[in-house]
């Protein structure tokens, strides 16, 4: 009588055996894989390094139901942000991770380790079939909740894979209170080592989905992000820089003057960050760190009501024309749609060109994953 075949669950059971003998030290295993340089790693390496202990856990779950795969390719289909990267027509992520993860075990018997892992790919085809009609989501933890005004948060999340974004880019996040309301947040600046993000988050009133990622998020909430949008970019060229943002729309410009630093530009630049009340500057000392590190920047706080000493008094708009000439000047507007309107108008009538005004709004992106 024949043994069981390669894909039976008979096989399958006697190869998840033969692994379980293999990989005795999940954790140590772990750790190696963590330790891949940064030019040799994957985007799986990427996420294992982020969080060891939860890639450990992630391990034992696969070598414990390595015999179901009715249950692991539905889970492995989470992997969704990770899947491109890794099964793309030009992709040889699998095979590295593949020698990467035989180095790692340090076991005897290599060739049982392969076979498994032709299963995963396997597996892995299967997860990202399932997931062609979705909009690709990651998986994020809240892992700190600032709430600076009645109507602003900061979130800090913890991603599971590596999120890739831009300064001056939007996150499309979910808030699992109101399952399928995604909502645009300003990313307040790219994550630094791909897994950790900070994203400004303003409660606008009737609406559920922010109300909950402003009042009811709490440390450990589970969100779900789509891809970072949006091509808020300041140029590289000669001229001078005007910064425009309203309120909570200040946020990506922090990335911004990031950049400007990192790259040593040593233009002018003025920001006008405007508000409706002096407690409404909920960022003022970050935003100001944020451009003490640029050769020539001043931020310019302006109080549309109510006391504004020290700062600047008055309508936005009003106040950025009144202030000085800017048809020499490249100019960034970010807001509301009206106010981003309202600005551009004012200093087309002061005879600054069309062509150097860059304006951008989070309206633009105020969809749901099944209008994308």
């Amino acid at each position: 009588m024949e043994g069981p075949k390669p894909g039976d669950l008979g096989h399958l059971a006697q190869l998840q055996q033969r692994l379980r003998e293999s990989v005795r030290d999940v954790r140590s295993v772990v750790a190696r894989l963590a330790e891949v340089p940064q030019e040799q790693r994957t985007v799986l390496h990427s996420a294992i390094a982020a969080d060891q202990a939860a890639a450990g856990r992630g391990f034992v779950w696969l070598l414990d139901h390595f015999d179901q795969p009715s249950a692991v390719v539905p889970q492995l289909a989470q992997l969704a942000p990770a899947l491109d990267a890794l099964m793309g027509p030009h992709s040889r992520q699998l095979d590295l991770f593949e020698a990467a993860l035989v180095e790692a075990v340090q076991t005897d018997d290599p060739d049982t380790l392969r076979e498994a892992w032709r299963f995963v790919v396997g597996w892995l085809r299967q997860a990202k079939a399932m997931q062609q009609e979705d909009t690709p989501f990651w998986t994020a933890t809240v892992v700190a909740h600032d709430q600076r005004r009645d109507d602003v948060a900061v979130l800090r999340l913890a991603i599971d894979l590596p999120y890739p974004a831009r300064a001056g880019q939007r996150a499309v996040i979910e808030h699992p209170m109101v399952p399928g309301a995604w909502r645009p947040c300003w990313i307040s600046a790219p994550p630094a080592d791909g897994n950790r993000l900070e994203l400004h988050v303003q409660a606008t009133p009737g609406d559920d989905a922010t109300g909950a990622l402003v009042h009811g998020t709490r440390v450990g909430d589970a969100v779900r992000l789509h891809r970072a949008e949006g091509e808020f970019v300041i140029e590289q060229h000669g001229r001078a820089i005007l910064i425009v943002a309203e309120d909570v729309h200040v946020a990506p410009v922090k990335g911004l003057l990031d950049e400007l630093a990192a790259r040593q530009d040593d233009r002018v630049i003025h920001l006008f960050w405007g508000v409706s009340t002096r407690d409404d500057l909920y960022d003022l000392e970050s935003l100001r760190e944020h451009a003490a590190a640029c050769a020539h920047a001043t931020v310019h706080p302006v109080v549309a009501r109510g006391p504004a000493h020290p700062y600047l008094s008055g309508s936005l708009p009003q106040v950025v024309v009144d202030f000085a000439e800017w048809t020499s000047h490249d100019v960034y507007l970010c807001g509301s749609p009206l106010a981003v309107g309202v600005m551009r108008n004012m200093l087309l009538e002061r005879s600054v060109p069309a062509g150097r005004i860059h304006a951008v709004t989070l309206d633009q992106l105020a969809t749901t994953p099944s209008s994308r």
